[in-house]
């Protein structure tokens, strides 16, 4: 224990404090055990599986090992050559980098101009409804991302693509490609997806703010727009830098949007170029573009952490009473409530309406009696596709539903036990090297996008290595992945918590004899109950929506729901892909509402009040 009290201790002039934070009878440290025994295990789940993808990208496979010339596992620097400077370079990876930049730009500025309008709208004025208003508005996020590319290509599909075509051409409009497919519908896709993310950072900033700074900025002359310009923009940049950052990140990692809207015209992002590369059996390459992906998430992340440090300038609260007085709408407050409802009208109701009345619709936009059908939820066989039964009464929808749900459910399950231990073992060590090691490596999985961190696990796990075997096509390695992905969801939320309770009712504990698991069980986890609950829950729903990861470690016999969806897309049966959408979504809506009420907490809570 002397080695590891060095090589953890603080930075104290090298000296090793005597005594470790409530460390039991004896010599024996339970706290300290624990934190070196989560720093191996999510080394080798976190930190090795995207070192690997290091290894992966200089080393002979060998698939390749007959046309390089070399040996397997030899050293290669042929796959950069390929993804950068080769004939191919720009179909495999540059092509597909400048349109990942190209629309995760575009996105992110139509998010932050959405999420800044909206939240000001609702928290700065006297617009009605706001609770309401303010708790559909974070409904989007709750969907599949990929829900509104489904949407939008029933209602916008032209005969470029198989199947049936679209609501508009059935209609007799003419869609043009650029319309239907490509980057112009991805942006707008993803920016109904991912505006609440700022709406909540942004809401959440507009609280904070003293409505006495645009009081005083008023009582020296500035009218409404200077004020909004020289005021309010500039003690908002910590949000607006966040959202900027969160919104970018997302959206490198996203995968089913650019698959759905993207494949029939060819544009390809690094998600969807690593997916390809993947089912054409070039490993190499594959891990090329999920570095590079890592490398733009570890990019954003240090420009984070430096605008973190610039953060103490815009402090807009004091020891003063807050004050929070409403902009005044007079005339335009009925025209603004009918604008923001009939935003989220579109945002929310119209692309749920346009998938439900599909699944109900042999033809999509065809208004004729004979057209209305059950048969794809209820037939035993569709007549659009033999052998292909309605959505409830086919047996596989069962069977996935509920690996869904085990994925899901275990995996929140792991990833909400290992949040709780990390999150104790950061502030109950923190005064040694260990706590800050933990608490960075638990938040790694945030900067690798879903899709590279599947990637990395296929890598890791497809080989049985030592006295681990391979992993590759079980339900393992799928919960494994996702109890780790969303590790920084439980792991922050834990920090934070754990933060807040004292050292007082263990030490009281200890002083009366109690051991450490004593301590946990009847002190610990109680008291954090709630936080714990909620970070499983935000897991499990965050799981059963989730593609970009399991996309890449799902196999033919082990399918989850939104695999399944994906794959009824490819065999054009859009109405079916639809449906698994809507099943999703009811899930989610469920569980969320579940969560809220055990919980009595609310995404929204305080935004719209």
């Amino acid at each position: 224990m002397r080695h590891i009290k060095e090589l953890f201790a603080a930075k104290d002039g090298g000296k090793t404090p005597r005594l470790l934070p409530l460390r039991g009878r004896g010599a024996f440290n339970p706290t300290m055990v624990l934190g070196i025994v989560l720093a191996f295990v999510l080394t080798y789940l976190i930190a090795i599986p995207v070192f690997m993808l290091v290894i992966e990208s200089v080393q002979v496979h060998s698939i390749d090992a007959g046309y390089l010339q070399k040996e397997t596992g030899s050293l290669t620097f042929s796959y950069f050559k390929r993804a950068l400077t080769s004939r191919v370079s720009s179909v495999l990876f540059l092509d597909p980098l400048a349109n990942t930049l190209l629309i995760a730009t575009c996105i992110t500025f139509c998010t932050t101009i959405v999420g800044y309008v909206l939240a000001w709208i609702i928290t700065r004025t006297d617009i009605r409804a706001k609770k309401i208003f303010a708790t559909l508005a974070v409904v989007p996020f709750m969907l599949p991302s990929w829900s509104y590319a489904a949407a939008w290509i029933t209602l916008f599909k032209n005969r470029k693509q198989a199947g049936a075509p679209g609501i508009l051409e059935v209609m007799g409009f003419t869609i043009p490609d650029f319309l239907a497919y490509g980057p112009l519908p991805i942006i707008i896709c993803l920016t109904m997806h991912y505006f609440p993310l700022a709406f909540l950072m942004f809401g959440n900033a507009f609280q904070r703010i003293d409505s006495q700074m645009e009081e005083s900025a008023q009582i020296l002359g500035a009218n409404k727009l200077q004020t909004a310009i020289h005021i309010l923009l500039p003690v908002m940049k910590p949000a607006i830098m966040s959202t900027i950052l969160l919104t970018f990140a997302r959206t490198v990692g996203t995968f089913g949007t650019p698959y759905t809207l993207g494949r029939p015209v060819r544009f390809n992002t690094l998600s969807t170029s690593l997916y390809f590369t993947y089912q054409s059996g070039e490993p190499g390459v594959m891990a090329v573009i999920a570095l590079a992906m890592l490398i733009i998430g570890a990019l954003l992340v240090a420009l984070d952490v430096y605008v973190l440090r610039e953060y103490k300038r815009y402090v807009t609260m004091g020891g003063k009473g807050q004050m929070s007085r409403p902009f005044t709408l007079g005339p335009l407050q009925v025209p603004m409530n009918l604008l923001v409802g009939l935003f989220l009208f579109v945002v929310i109701v119209l692309p749920l309406g346009v998938l439900a009345l599909s699944t109900f619709m042999v033809t999509p936009g065809w208004f004729v009696k004979d057209n209305f059908t059950l048969q794809f939820w209820f037939a035993e066989e569709t007549r659009v596709r033999e052998a292909v039964p309605g959505l409830l009464r086919d047996p596989q929808l069962l069977s996935v539903t509920w690996t869904s749900i085990k994925v899901a459910g275990i995996g929140a399950l792991i990833c909400g036990t290992l949040g709780t231990l990390v999150g104790y073992a950061v502030v109950r060590l923190q005064q040694y090297r260990l706590s800050k090691y933990l608490r960075h490596l638990s938040f790694l999985p945030y900067l690798v996008p879903g899709i590279g961190f599947g990637a990395a696990y296929l890598v890791l796990f497809a080989t049985g290595r030592g006295p681990i075997p391979a992993l590759y096509g079980t339900l393992l390695l799928m919960i494994l992945a996702m109890s780790v992905m969303y590790l920084p969801l439980t792991t922050r939320s834990s920090i934070s918590s754990m933060a807040q309770m004292g050292a007082e009712p263990e030490e009281a504990a200890m002083i009366l004899g109690a051991g450490w698991l004593t301590r946990m069980f009847r002190i610990v986890i109680p008291i954090q109950k709630r936080s714990l609950f909620s970070g499983m829950l935000l897991a499990f729903i965050q799981g059963m929506k989730e593609l970009s990861l399991v996309i890449m470690l799902a196999v033919p016999g082990l399918e989850v729901l939104t695999t399944l969806s994906i794959r009824y897309t490819d065999n054009a049966l859009m109405q079916m892909s639809n449906g698994v959408i809507l099943i999703i979504a009811f899930i989610t809506f469920l569980l969320t509402a579940l969560s809220q009420r055990l919980t009595k907490t609310n995404l929204a809570q305080g935004i719209g009040g």
